[in-house]
């Protein structure tokens, strides 16, 4: 299950992160993962869970965000792929609808950190990092 390194990855820039800004804890977490990306949002979750234990996330709201593919072609054409509710499955080989070739993806096809959010020094407000 490689969500489990993925998760691993993530508490490691979550905490990185947070040291930065001085925190000691992290309130809330949002994950985007790529419908594309091969990556499992429910087993992610279960893992990040996992994961964050004994962490200075330990007690941080996840939320995990689904980004839909989009991509564009060398004859010009951009957008989402036609395949996209099955781009899991045809990642490799999503292919243009206006000349066949294969398209490059722009998005969704990656696992990323969006934001997360850490007690800022006034105790009654939070602060986010994008």
């Amino acid at each position: 299950m490689h969500e489990f390194s993925i998760a691993t990855g993530i508490v490691d820039v979550v905490r990185e992160e947070a040291t930065d800004h001085g925190a000691d804890r992290v309130e809330s977490i949002t994950v985007a993962v790529g419908e594309a990306s091969h990556v499992n949002p429910e087993q992610l979750e279960t893992c990040l869970t996992v994961a964050t234990e004994d962490t200075i996330a330990a007690d941080a709201t996840l939320d995990i965000e689904t980004v839909e593919p989009y991509g564009s072609c060398s004859c010009g054409w951009a957008g989402r792929p036609e395949t996209s509710d099955r781009a899991l499955a045809y990642a490799p080989d999503l292919r243009c609808p206006e000349c066949e070739a294969r398209i490059d993806l722009e998005e969704g096809d990656g696992c990323r950190v969006m934001e997360l959010a850490v007690p800022s020094e006034d105790a009654d407000e939070t602060e986010t990092t994008p």
